[in-house]
Order: structure tokens, then C-alpha cells, then sequence
């Protein structure tokens, strides 16, 4: 008999810990569901956003369940260090493209919303009243480029340009100087 134990006592441990994992799983999962469904009735909470929510729930407690369950299995040994560093690597790949991403969103707004045009003088003040800006010469979806001369010709000696960021663009206090007139749907690009 004492065979039988040391031979099928893991298995009994293995099983015992993976009901109790399914059971915390269930109660948490049934807690944060009436939770969202509360805030839903309660008109705290719009149903698109609650149905998102719950669908949001159920896949990562599932996935989390999951993955304990093979850890206590024995199913991953020591993929958790993998796992790990590929999630940093995600998160570290998302925070890099959050830039890129803001200036693409940001370039959208300037052609939806146009705050300026091609050859209008931009200027961006900082809280010391002081500024930097320029005629604009160019937009694509990362930069605005401003020339910082107003004489003709983009390519006069001692030219200069500037190449803002066109998320800097809804951040700061924007002073526009424009040849169109205020609420003219003149093209955008000249």
C-alpha cells in the first residue's frame, strides 16, 4: 500500500492543486462579472464597454488559468524566465512604437482638423511667452517641417529648417498666421 501512495500521491497533489486552481478561477471570474454587470445596470458603464470588459475577463482568466495550471503540472519546467522576457520585450517593443504611433495620429488630426496649412507661419509658445516656428513647407506623419526664413526660395544660403514632432503640435499653445481665409476649405496642399 505504501507503493501505491508514493506512486500516485503526486498525481493526487497534481490534482488536488489543479481543482483548486479551477475553483479560485471560477470565483474570480463570476466575482468580476458581476462586478462589470453591475456598473453596466447601475449606467456607470456603457454595454458596449461592459460586453468588452466580460470578454476581456473570461480570455485572461482563462489564459491565466491555463498557465498556471501547466506550471503546476510541470508542463513549462522554467519556460516562466521565456515567457517573461518575451512580454518585456513586447511591452518594451509597444513603448518604441508609441511614439511613431502618436505622431501618425497626430498627422491625421492636422489633415482632419487643419490648425495650419502649406505656407502658413506657425509658431509653437512655450509657458515663457517665448516660441519656436516657421513657414510650413512640408507634413508627412512624423514631422512638420517649418523653414525658419520667410524670404522665397527653400534653399537660400543659411537656410534653416525645423522638423517638429506633429504630436508637439496638440501639446503646446499653437499661434497660426495664415494668407486663407478663417474657415475657408481651401485645399490643404498648395
Amino acid at each position: 500500500m505504501p507503493e501505491f501512495l508514493n506512486v500516485y500521491g503526486w498525481l493526487l497533489d497534481e490534482v488536488a492543486a489543479s481543482v483548486i486552481i479551477i475553483v479560485v478561477a471560477l470565483v474570480l471570474s463570476t466575482a468580476l462579472g458581476r462586478l462589470i454587470d453591475r456598473l453596466c445596470a447601475s449606467k456607470h458603464m456603457a454595454p458596449l464597454m461592459a460586453g468588452r470588459l466580460q470578454r476581456f475577463r473570461r480570455l485572461t482568466i482563462f489564459g491565466l488559468t491555463v498557465l498556471v495550471l501547466m506550471q503546476v503540472l510541470g508542463v513549462f519546467g522554467s519556460a516562466w524566465a521565456m515567457i517573461s522576457a518575451g512580454l518585456a520585450a513586447l511591452a518594451i517593443g509597444f513603448i518604441a512604437a508609441w511614439s511613431m504611433l502618436s505622431n501618425a495620429t497626430a498627422a491625421l488630426l492636422v489633415l482632419t482638423f487643419r490648425p495650419f496649412r502649406l505656407g502658413d507661419t506657425v509658431e509653437i509658445l512655450e509657458s515663457s511667452g517665448a516660441g519656436l516656428g516657421g513657414r510650413v513647407i512640408d507634413i508627412n506623419l512624423m514631422y512638420t517641417t517649418l523653414s525658419m526664413q520667410q524670404e522665397e526660395g527653400e534653399h537660400a544660403p543659411g537656410h534653416q529648417f525645423l522638423q517638429i514632432p506633429n504630436s508637439l503640435f496638440f501639446q503646446k499653445v499653437l499661434r497660426t498666421r495664415s494668407p486663407h481665409a478663417p474657415g475657408s476649405k481651401a485645399t490643404f496642399f498648395s
